[in-house]
C-alpha cells in the first residue's frame, strides 16, 4: 500500500483518491485537528499537535482531546523563517509537546524550518520515535541521522538538493513518502494539482528512493509500508 506520512486536509475530493493510500492527516490547530479527526478510518490515521504558526494562540493543553486520539503528536517545532511567532513563545509550546510526547508514548512529526540546529540538540534529551518531515536544510543532516530519525521525502525531490542528500543519506530503513497535502504539492512544482495525482507524487517519490538504493519500486513500497508501521508502533521511553 502507498504510504502518505504527512499530509494537510485540503480538498473533500480528494478523499476518493486516497483510497489506496494510508494517510497521516494533520490537525495543527483545534479546527484542523477536529477535521482530522472526522476524516480517520480505514487506512486514515491522524497526527495532531500545535504548529509553531499557532504556538501564540493554542497551548498543548487545547490540543490535548486530539492528541489523545491521535497516532502521532504533530507536527511540531521551531520556525524562524515562515512565520513570526515568538521564539520563547514557539520553544515553550515545543517543549511541553515533546514532554506530552513522551508522557504518552506517542511517536512525533517535527517541523524544523531555519531551527534545525536546535531542534536537533532538543530532540537528543528524548528517546522517541521522530519522523523528520520534508527536510529541506542542507546542513545538520547527520545530527538527525545519529538519533535514528524517520525522514519523509518532499514532492519537490526533483529539484531541491537538500531533499536529494536526504535521499542519498538516510537508510531504506528510516525512509518515508509525503505529499505534505495537494497545496504543498502545488506550491512545490509551481502548477495546480489534482487528487487524481496523489498516487503519481508517491509514486515518484518511491521511484527516486528504489533508484538511490538500487533495489525495484515494488520492494521500496514494501519498505516504506513497514517504515511505517514502525514509526508508528515503536517505543518511547
Amino acid at each position: 500500500m502507498l504510504i502518505d506520512a504527512h499530509a494537510h486536509f485540503n480538498r473533500p475530493d480528494e478523499l476518493s483518491a486516497r483510497a489506496d493510500v494510508r494517510t497521516l492527516f494533520c490537525g495543527t490547530n483545534p479546527e484542523t485537528a477536529a477535521e482530522a479527526l472526522a476524516l480517520s478510518g480505514e487506512n486514515r490515521l491522524v497526527s495532531c499537535g500545535v504548529h509553531p504558526w499557532y504556538s501564540d494562540r493554542f497551548t498543548a493543553s487545547d490540543m490535548l482531546p486530539f492528541i489523545r486520539e491521535s497516532a502521532a503528536l504533530g507536527e511540531i517545532g521551531l520556525d524562524s523563517v515562515w512565520c513570526d511567532v515568538d521564539m520563547a513563545v514557539q520553544r515553550r509550546a515545543f517543549a511541553e509537546q515533546l514532554d506530552l510526547a513522551r508522557q504518552l508514548g506517542l511517536p512525533v512529526v517535527l517541523h524544523t524550518k531555519g531551527m534545525e540546529s536546535e531542534i536537533a540538540r532538543t530532540l537528543r534529551r528524548y528517546t522517541l520515535p521522530k519522523l523528520v518531515h520534508w527536510y529541506s536544510c542542507e546542513d545538520y543532516l547527520f545530527d538527525y541521522l545519529d538519533q535514528d530519525c524517520y525522514f519523509t521525502i518532499g514532492p519537490d525531490h526533483e529539484t531541491n538538493p537538500a531533499v536529494q542528500a536526504v535521499l542519498r543519506h538516510v537508510p531504506l530503513d528510516r525512509i518515508l513518502t509525503e505529499t505534505d497535502g495537494l497545496d504543498a504539492v502545488a506550491w512545490a512544482l509551481n502548477r495546480p494539482v489534482e487528487p487524481t495525482e496523489i498516487n503519481r507524487v508517491l509514486r515518484g517519490e518511491l521511484a527516486a528512493i528504489a533508484w538511490v538504493h538500487g533495489i525495484d519500486p515494488a520492494e521500496a513500497e514494501v519498505k516504506v509500508e513497514a517504515n511505517f508501521e514502525r514509526f508508528l508502533h515503536g517505543s518511547c521511553i
